[in-house]
């Protein structure tokens, strides 16, 4: 059997999205405070938003999903760490980006479902708490104010991303002459991770502390 287990918080949502009940709030998973994604949610919103979510379990070595499996959720790291990888030349699993606390994995899958870009792998015992597509439709129909605040989040970060990759083109272009930043197929750990909807940190070199 599966390693990890998922679990639906089974509590009733009165908007804008506080249990009345103090022991249900206790039960109810918990969004990470260093998540910037979600910094512009109000905290009831962000209580309101993990009513929607679930939390899983993942041990270390467990493989959270593949390269090209459809995807239509969003992740977010509560407690240990995830590692993106995809296949390079020398090594078959070369990590492109680390996702520990507070990082966010595939946020806009949630909104428009698509194959995922890297393989992810917890790279110790691993806390997330997920949201799916079909949360988020519901999520609109009980919780409409919550939802679109989600979604401008997303679009919000999405757009962040842009504008970093944007000025970093523009700086290696300018560095090196026109055409030299994309000329090296040896992308850096920083434009890879954007390609792959990972918030995450660059990989630390094997075998270091």
């Amino acid at each position: 059997m599966p390693s990890h287990s998922a679990r639906k918080t089974p509590l009733a949502l009165k908007f804008p999205g506080c249990p009345t009940d103090a022991m249900a709030r206790d039960e109810m998973p918990t969004l990470p405070t260093n998540a910037h994604l979600f910094e512009t949610l109000s905290d009831g919103e962000r209580l309101a938003l993990a009513h929607f979510m679930r939390e899983r379990h993942f041990d270390a070595g467990e493989t959270v999903c593949s390269r090209g499996q459809h995807g239509n959720t969003m992740l977010v790291v509560v407690q240990g760490t995830l590692s993106a990888v995809v296949s390079g030349k020398d090594n078959p699993q070369a990590e492109v980006a680390r996702l520990e606390a507070g990082s966010v994995l595939g946020e806009t899958f949630c909104i428009d479902p698509a194959p995922r870009p890297v393989t992810v792998v917890a790279s110790e015992s691993t806390t997330v708490l997920e949201i799916s597509r079909d949360d988020l439709t519901r999520m609109r129909q009980e919780a409409p104010r919550v939802a679109a605040a989600l979604v401008s989040a997303v679009f919000q970060e999405v757009l962040r991303r842009l504008r970093c990759l944007d000025d970093r083109v523009d700086r290696e272009l300018r560095a090196e002459g026109v055409g030299g930043a994309y000329g090296d197929a040896d992308n850096s750990v920083s434009d890879r991770a954007a390609a792959t909807g990972c918030e995450a940190r660059p990989a630390r070199p094997r075998g270091s502390a």
